[in-house]
């Protein structure tokens, strides 16, 4: 997952834009930085989609995280590998514990936080992390219609 996320920081940076078309990245990544063949590229877009790194609205990509603060080594270049590293979606409740730790709060006081949410509401832990992340103001607006949709079929 730090591979992707290191990769599409690049993108983001290069470009100098927080939003990108899907084209623009998919050209970006397999022309203009000769990665991937431009149907990997599109591979690496539906990744990181699934993988909550970025989110599409409207025809537009916009990463989830703070792409300026990732460190990206000199001569970086991604392997074939990030094209595989999302083998499962990873659960709802994990693509909610990503953004708010790809915000800076580390993964176990997050995950402390939202189970103490949990006890005091009484309520499922993708609501309690749900509230958490509206506290500490991570955007997490687009998972909000997919957690009630959880959280009903249970």
């Amino acid at each position: 997952m730090e591979e992707l996320m290191t990769c599409l920081a690049l993108v983001f940076k290069r470009k100098g834009k927080s939003v990108l078309s899907e084209k623009e990245l998919v050209f970006s990544v397999s022309m203009d930085y000769r990665w991937f063949t431009p149907k990997e590229a599109q591979r690496l877009l539906e990744i990181g989609l699934k993988s909550g790194l970025l989110t599409r609205t409207d025809g537009l990509i916009k990463p989830t995280f703070d792409y300026k603060k990732v460190e990206i080594p000199i001569n970086f270049k991604p392997s074939k590998r990030v094209l595989e590293e999302v083998k499962e979606e990873p659960s709802l409740f994990s693509r909610i514990l990503n953004r708010i730790t790809t915000a800076g709060i580390p993964r176990r006081e997050a995950v402390a936080r939202i189970n103490k949410i949990q006890e005091r509401l009484g309520v499922d832990v993708e609501v309690a992390a749900l509230a958490y992340a509206k506290d500490v103001e991570v955007n997490i607006d687009d998972l909000i219609d997919e957690v009630w949709k959880e959280v009903a079929e249970r």
